[in-house]
């Protein structure tokens, strides 16, 4: 088995369009195979690895994340569209995994590692499903192009992810650990994939389920949630990235190049370095993801001594959570990009990029070998360590109503430590009038930011209706150094004031909230795509849309 390796060609961000290499079958699993020898499996599942994902900001439809232009999403302002890419990939690749999976009952090769890991790509497909509409058509066969069971109604979320939970469950032994993969199969499924999927699955169904009052055991879907991310941490296969040339840098360097096949990837799709850049993509953090930093001493802005204010552009970065320059560019500080390879120059917000005036640094690569800053790239992790510690504290909490301090210590803890922000503590929280949950839940959402976690998560908390439908804001401008800052040739660095400006705040503001809305009778779940409701009389549209 060669690596698995993707190549794409990709220019400032991240366009479509990926080339498979020495993944066979080339185009569609058929029975031009004969499906009796175990490499056959391998081939088939191979089709597979392309469709865990790809490169992007995936919060653009949240409240913590501005694109240049607004997100109907975002803002409540979308209508049911009448096709998804999203969904008819979903069935295809449900549909390769489960060709696969059928072959090898047939063949006698159920237990076949490779099977397993077709079983992974299903139960990742249809637990991308259930996130977004809930209940959906289920089928675990290949049915034929003319069967009635086409056109079955939607089964139950509740089944549906009881089956991923059991599937996942079964699959887990049939595969390697991470450490006894040889070189040429890194890439590939192993142990801790299936006990991370299945955390993530438990934790999202478990608080779904405890917010939403539907159908299941929360308590059951938590425990589960624990006992898997607990797999995965106690397996000892798994940890934080350190940067050694800057270990300070570690965060950002995960995501860059260096973090490639280290030990806090956990499944990531491979990209081949050729011909590839990733840039900075033109989406804005907002003020309430700058907000959400801590302070070092462990204490949100509105409550720490340590907050500088704003009256300089990086005054606000000062005595922070050192992930907020990770994911933020403090303006006048250099950050290293394709025009500054060495990370000398004053990098300031750029309007053009950036609505909010926060210019983003994540994913920003930090190599680069030739002069123009192509010939790099680096993975789409898809699953890895720092998640797994968030959804062991998070379930432990709602399991539990409490978590202990070497809870925190083995999890959540180690996350602030690279911040270089004080443990988080039962006695922190007592003493200064916070709330541990929403502690733990700060804590995924500036250490996930822009990975598509945040809408999923304010959905399953049902706090959506609340969160959403505020003001999309960016930094305070007026009354503050952005008004009278210089260019190095003379003349104001911000001549015209951004389009909208809080009078009484001086921030600028985005969207402003009368132009964005959250039904909670209807945007918890996404509406399905009306030809598909045309073609299948049987498939109900998700309510109120």
């Amino acid at each position: 088995m060669k690596r698995i390796l993707i190549l794409c060609f990709l220019g400032i961000v991240l366009l479509p369009g990926c080339q498979d290499l020495d993944l066979e079958p080339e185009s569609v699993l058929s029975d031009g195979q004969l499906w009796q020898e175990e490499v056959d499996y391998e081939r088939g599942v191979n089709l597979l690895y392309p469709t865990l994902g790809a490169h992007g900001f995936r919060d653009n439809d949240s409240d913590l994340a501005a694109p240049l232009d607004n997100n109907a999403t975002s803002n409540g302002s979308r209508t049911a569209p009448a096709t998804s890419n999203f969904f008819n990939n979903s069935y295809n690749s449900i549909r390769d995994a489960n060709f696969v999976i059928d072959r090898a009952i047939a063949n006698g090769f159920e237990d076949s590692r490779f099977v397993a890991e077709a079983r992974w790509f299903r139960a990742l497909y249809y637990f991308r499903l259930v996130y977004v509409y809930g209940d959906v058509p289920f089928f675990t066969t290949v049915l034929d192009p003319g069967s009635e069971d086409l056109f079955s109604p939607k089964t139950s979320r509740e089944t549906i992810v009881n089956f991923i939970l059991e599937d996942l469950r079964a699959i887990a032994p049939l595969l390697p650990l991470q450490s006894e993969l040889p070189n040429e199969q890194l890439g590939r499924i192993t142990r801790g994939a299936a006990d991370a999927m299945r955390a993530r699955v438990a934790l999202f169904e478990g608080t779904w389920v405890k917010y939403h009052g539907t159908p299941g055991n929360a308590n059951t879907l938590l425990g589960e949630a624990v006992e898997a991310s607990q797999e995965v941490i106690g397996s000892g296969e798994y940890e934080l990235f350190v940067h050694a040339p800057d270990p300070d840098i570690s965060y950002k360097a995960f995501y860059s190049e260096f973090g490639n096949d280290s030990k806090q990837q956990i499944v990531a799709r491979r990209y081949d370095a050729q011909n590839t850049f990733f840039g900075v993509g033109n989406t804005g953090p907002t003020r309430k993801l700058a907000d959400m930093f801590l302070c070092t001493d462990g204490l949100p802005i509105d409550r720490s001594p340590l907050f500088q204010g704003r009256d300089l552009m990086a005054d606000e970065f000062i005595d922070r959570d050192r992930r907020m320059s990770l994911n933020i560019i403090p303006p006048g500080f250099p950050s290293i990009n394709r025009f500054d390879q060495e990370g000398v120059l004053p990098d300031f917000p750029t309007p053009s990029l950036s609505r909010t005036y926060y210019n983003n640094y994540k994913f920003i690569s930090l190599i680069y070998s030739t002069p123009t800053g192509n010939l790099q790239t680096f993975y789409y992790h898809m699953l890895h360590y720092p998640e797994v510690l968030l959804t062991n504290a998070e379930a432990l909490y709602e399991l539990n109503g409490s978590i202990t301090d070497d809870q925190l210590n083995s999890t959540i803890n180690l996350l602030r430590a690279r911040g270089d922000v004080a443990p988080l503590t039962n006695s922190l929280v007592g003493a200064n009038g916070l709330d541990m949950l929403e502690e733990i839940r700060r804590e995924r959402s500036i250490e996930l930011i822009h990975e598509g976690f945040r809408r999923g998560d304010l959905r399953r908390w049902k706090t959506a209706e609340v969160e959403m439908p505020q003001a999309l804001k960016g930094a305070q401008f007026v009354g503050t150094e952005f008004e009278t800052a210089m260019l190095p040739e003379g003349g104001l660095r911000y001549p015209a004031l951004p389009p909208i400006i809080d009078p009484a705040t001086g921030d600028v503001i985005v969207e402003p909230g009368d132009q964005r809305s959250f039904n909670p009778d209807r945007d918890y779940l996404d509406p399905f795509p009306t030809e598909e409701i045309i073609i299948n009389p049987n498939l109900k549209q998700n309510p109120n849309w």
